[in-house]
C-alpha cells in the first residue's frame, strides 16, 4: 500500500507534516475518556454493552495466534478479546487501566477455567518496555484512540512484539452519531483522528504496515432510556439536566421497542480500522 494521506487535510510534497502532532491535536478536543475512573464507573454496563457488539468475532478472525504464543492484550477490558486469544496461546498478559475491568476479565477467566493470564493494571503510557517483556504477538484493541501522544507508544509495542502487532482505530469521518447529537446540542463537534494518521506515522517509522476494514454491524440494545442516555453520555461526555431532556425527547422517537421490551437502535458499519503489520527477522 502506498503512503496515505489524510483526508481532512491538504500537504503539499515541501511540508514536513507532524503526524504525532497532528494525532495529538485532534484528540486533546475530544471529551476526555481514557482515564481509570471512567472505565471503572462504566465496566459493569459496557461488559453488557458487548455482549450485542460482533467486532471482537471481527477482529480476532483477523489474529494469527499459534498455540506456542504469548500475547499481549493491551485495554484488555472484561476480556473479550482476552479469553478467546487465551484458549488458543500458551500464555496471555491483559493489561487495563480500568481495576473494575481487571476483575471483570479473573471472574471471566475463572469461569472458562484458564490460568494462562497475567494481569497488569496499568496503561501502555505507564509502563516500559522491559517490565512487560517480549511477547510473540501483541493486540491493541481500540485502546489506542484515546492517547494523545501515540508515536512513543507505537515503538515500544514494536519493541515488544516478535511476530505481529494488530491494532484498531477509528476510520474516515468516524464520529457521525456524536456529530448528530452535538448538533442536536448545539455543541461544536469534533472527529477522532483516523487511522491514516498512524499509517504514515508508522510508514515514516519505517514499518510498512497492513490496513484492512472491518465489517461491524450492532444494534445496541438498552433495558430502558436511561440506559441508553448513560450509553450516550459515555461517548459524547457529561450532560446538564436541560441536554439530557432533549436526548431523551430524541431517543424517544429513534429507539425501536423490541418483543421482549427492550431498546435498540442500529449502529450499522461501525468504521473499526485494523492496522496489523508482521516482524521481520
Amino acid at each position: 500500500m502506498n503512503k496515505i494521506t489524510t483526508n481532512n487535510t491538504n500537504y503539499n510534497r515541501d511540508h514536513k507534516t507532524d503526524w504525532n502532532e497532528l494525532w495529538k491535536e485532534a484528540v486533546n478536543k475530544l471529551p476526555k475518556k481514557n482515564n481509570s475512573k471512567s472505565w471503572d464507573k462504566i465496566a459493569t454496563q459496557f461488559a453488557q454493552w458487548m455482549k450485542k457488539d460482533d467486532y471482537p468475532q471481527e477482529l480476532l478472525s483477523k489474529i494469527q495466534v499459534e498455540s506456542g504464543d504469548t500475547v499481549l492484550d493491551i485495554g484488555c477490558g472484561n476480556g473479550v478479546i482476552t479469553i478467546p486469544l487465551a484458549q488458543k496461546a500458551i500464555s496471555v498478559t491483559a493489561m487495563d487501566i480500568s481495576i473494575n475491568m481487571i476483575e471483570l476479565l479473573r471472574d471471566n477467566a475463572a469461569n472458562h477455567n484458564l490460568s494462562n493470564i497475567k494481569f497488569i493494571n496499568k496503561g501502555i503510557e505507564d509502563v516500559k518496555a522491559g517490565e512487560i517483556g517480549y511477547h510473540d504477538v501483541v493486540v491493541a484493541s481500540r485502546s489506542l484512540n484515546g492517547i494523545a501522544d501515540i508515536k512513543p507508544e507505537l515503538e515500544k509495542i514494536n519493541k515488544i512484539a516478535q511476530k505481529y502487532v494488530y491494532i484498531t482505530l477509528w476510520g474516515v469521518d468516524n464520529r457521525k452519531f456524536e456529530s448528530k447529537m452535538a448538533e442536536l446540542l448545539g455543541r461544536k463537534s469534533y472527529q477522532h483522528p483516523d487511522y491514516t494518521i498512524v499509517y504514515n506515522l508508522l510508514h515514516e517509522m519505517g514499518i510498512q504496515a497492513n490496513v484492512e476494514f472491518l465489517k461491524s454491524n450492532t444494534r445496541n440494545y438498552y433495558s430502558n432510556i436511561d440506559e441508553a442516555l448513560d450509553r450516550i453520555k459515555w461517548r459524547i461526555g457529561d450532560l446538564n439536566e436541560e441536554e439530557e431532556s432533549l436526548i431523551k425527547e430524541h431517543l424517544q422517537t429513534t429507539l425501536t421497542k423490541n418483543p421482549d421490551g427492550s431498546l435498540s437502535y442500529s449502529r450499522n458499519n461501525s468504521k473499526w480500522v485494523l492496522i496489523w503489520w508482521e516482524k521481520s527477522n
